[in-house]
């Protein structure tokens, strides 16, 4: 990804990919589709999968589609988070090294 600072701030030169929740339910490979979400992006579509099941207005098929969808969001999540862990956990050993 490239970046490019301008005053004092990064600036992503690259497209953020962003996805709806359409686009999610229709997908035939969700986990593909969820490659290269951002994290805010991520949790907005588990929040609408969450309230969606919760208003009660889904058939059964269709909750079942959202909650194996959210399944898929929640390990991207958790992937994202776990990748942000380890970039601290390597600026924390950097910074105690100096």
């Amino acid at each position: 990804m490239k970046t490019e600072f301008l005053n004092g701030k990064e600036e992503n030169m690259a497209k953020e990919k962003k996805i709806g929740l359409e686009e999610l339910l229709k997908s035939e490979d969700p986990a593909k589709l969820m490659s290269g979400i951002k994290f805010e992006n991520g949790m907005h579509l588990l929040e609408e999968l969450v309230a969606q099941v919760e208003e009660g207005g889904l058939d059964l098929e269709k909750a079942m589609m959202s909650y194996e969808r959210g399944i898929v969001v929640l390990d991207h999540l958790r992937e994202v988070l776990s990748r942000a862990e380890q970039k601290l956990q390597v600026v924390q050993s950097d910074a105690s090294g100096r």
